[in-house]
Parts: structure tokens; sequence; C-alpha cells
């Protein structure tokens, strides 16, 4: 099992302000704190075994064909039950990329290969039986275009690609290929509801596929493994009774906002994103800057160095509200004007 994600904040007494998880700002949404809370009670019976209600739901919504969907315990459990179904196989991961692909096949014995998500083309001709790729991205916000990958999937038929969608609702541009699973049998969507709706601790996620693909998955399943609260806000969560305020062109205005302005500190290059998280290159160890924010400032970025392609000097923000953001800038200022004054880190505008 790997440590070391973001939203470490157990290891901290004073943490404020968390920039350290990609979930929707703001907290959990209090009808769905309230309905949860109603649930309670019904935690004294099983829940369904295998959460087929949310299932059909998200078959419903999506118009996709009946057995397309499968509910998952995150959608972290999602890689390792594709990962179990192609034991032994060869893997293509491209990177800077969520840990859990490499760790889901090294557990399962594939012979893993890594390649900069720079590469991506519908020129190659993959020889691996299983890639994967996130989209947006993580932990850098690349993007790419939905007809672009449906291209790269069609022209490579004898491989699965395995397309994580964790992050789609933190984007304005429709790049989802949830549509296209009917025609590219050769394609796997795993999907997340615990970062659009603020709930990473209920742990809830689902695939889509072909229903084929889908039957072999469930097969190293078993039963109870999404608790019944978890089912309980998936189904609130798609269904009619979920009201919020959640405000998209809002959310990547104050991101872009939040990105520029830390571009401006001195030492801190960013590279630039079109969602709600970011990577920022510093010349000081991100392990460093993220304690003393912590420590001094109650405020809790992601360390990005063991994600396979980064440095040690490589951090991850998701942006939160104004006022939160401006404390951000406000500690990366103030550590900047120390540290120059002392000389501890050396900081350069190329960092």
């Amino acid at each position: 099992m790997i440590y070391g994600h973001g939203d470490d904040h157990y290891k901290y007494d004073n943490i404020s302000i968390n920039f350290s998880s990609n979930v929707c700002p703001g907290g959990m949404n209090l009808g769905l704190k309230s309905y949860l809370i109603n649930c309670l009670e019904d935690s004294c019976s099983y829940p369904e075994p295998r959460a087929k209600e949310l299932e059909q739901l998200i078959e419903w919504e999506n118009q996709l064909p009946q057995g397309s969907v499968l509910a998952t315990n995150g959608a972290v459990e999602a890689f390792y039950l594709i990962a179990a179904w192609k034991k032994n196989c060869r893997s293509l991961v491209y990177i800077p990329a969520f840990s859990e692909y490499e760790d889901a096949c090294r557990t399962n014995k594939h012979l893993l290969e890594f390649r900069s998500n720079t590469e991506v083309s519908t020129t190659l001709n993959y020889t691996q039986e299983v890639v994967w790729l996130c989209n947006p991205n993580n932990p850098d916000g690349k993007v790419f275009n939905r007809d672009f990958l449906q291209n790269v999937i069609n022209q490579n038929k004898n491989t699965l690609f395995v397309i994580d969608e964790a992050y789609i609702d933190f984007l304005e541009e429709d790049i989802s290929l949830i549509n296209v699973i009917t025609k590219c049998k050769n394609l796997i969507i795993t999907r997340s509801l615990t970062k659009r709706y603020a709930i990473p601790g209920l742990r809830i996620g689902y695939v889509v596929a072909d229903p084929e693909i889908i039957s072999e998955l469930e097969k190293n399943i078993i039963p109870w493994r999404i608790n019944l609260l978890a089912q309980k806000a998936g189904l609130y969560c798609l269904s009619g009774e979920y009201k919020d305020d959640f405000n998209l062109p809002v959310l990547i205005e104050e991101s872009k906002r939040l990105q520029n302005e830390i571009g401006k500190v001195n030492g801190f290059l960013v590279q630039q994103s079109n969602t709600t998280f970011f990577l920022v290159k510093t010349s000081c160890k991100a392990s460093e800057l993220k304690e003393e924010l912590a420590r001094k400032y109650g405020i809790l970025i992601r360390d990005a160095s063991n994600f396979r392609g980064l440095s040690d000097y490589h951090f991850r923000i998701s942006s939160q509200s104004s006022y939160e953001n401006d404390k951000l800038l406000k500690a990366l200022n103030n550590i900047v004007s120390k540290d120059e004054s002392t000389r501890k880190f050396k900081y350069t505008s190329h960092a």
C-alpha cells in the first residue's frame, strides 16, 4: 500500500486551509450532510451487496447499455480490479501520474513502461496490452482532446486504454469519452464521485466499459465493498435532490488568478492549468516548504516529489476560495522574504 498522497492533514494538529487534495472547495454540501445524518439509522442493516441501484442510475443518466457500469470503493479500487484482470501483462503508464496505476500494476506483476504525457500521439502503434492515462491529468492538469484520444484508441484496437476521468467535473471543456463506450470496446473509463461532491472519506467511484469487460472485473469483487452511506451519498448526489452552488467558471477563474499570482512570487514557476489544480516548481525542497507552511501557517500543500517524473522541488496546489488563496500567497511571500534575508534557500526566477 502506498503512503504519501495529498490530504495527510492527520499528521498535523493545526491545519486550517487544505490545498493538498483536489476536491471541490467549501466542503460537503449541507443538503447532503443533512441527508446522510438521516440515513445513519439505516446503518443497522446491510447495504446492497453490489450497489446495483447506483449502477443503474449512472447507466440511465448517461444512456449506457445495461451492465456497463460497476460501482467501486473509490476510483482506486477500479485500478486494482483492472490490473488483476490483466495480471502479468505489459502496461504503459503516462507520467507524471497518480501512483496507484503503477502500484496496482506492480501488485499484479505487470511489465511496466513509462512515457511522458507529452508523447501521446495518434501515430503511435502500441505494443502494450494496457495503457493508463488520466484526463484531465493529475497532477499537472494536462488535458487531452476527446476526438484526439478516440482516434488513438481506435487505431490501437488490440490495446486496452484505461482513461481516468476523476477530475472531469473541474474542466469547462467537454472532453469525456463516456458516450463513446459503445463504439470503443477497448476502452475503460474510471470516475470518482468524491472530488466533485467533496466526500473523499466515503470512497465512492465507478467504472464504465463494455458489459463484457464489466463481467470480467466483477469476478474479483467481494460483497459489501461499498458501505451504506457511500451508496446513499452516490444516489443522492446523482439525483435531482442534490442542489448546490457549484460554479465552475468562478472556480476556474480563481484558479487562474492564483496561478498567476504564485508565478509572480520570486522563485516559483507555475505550470499553467485549465482546471482547479496545478503544479508549481520552486528552488527549495517541496517537503521543506510543506512543513513550514503546515507548522507556521496551518496551510497544507501537496508535496509532489513522489510523482514519477517530477522532482523534489515540485508541489501541487488545489485552488480554494479567494480568501484562502490570498492566505497562501501571503504565506509564500513571507517565507520568500525571510529566506532571502537569511539566505536559507537560494530563490531564483528560473526555479
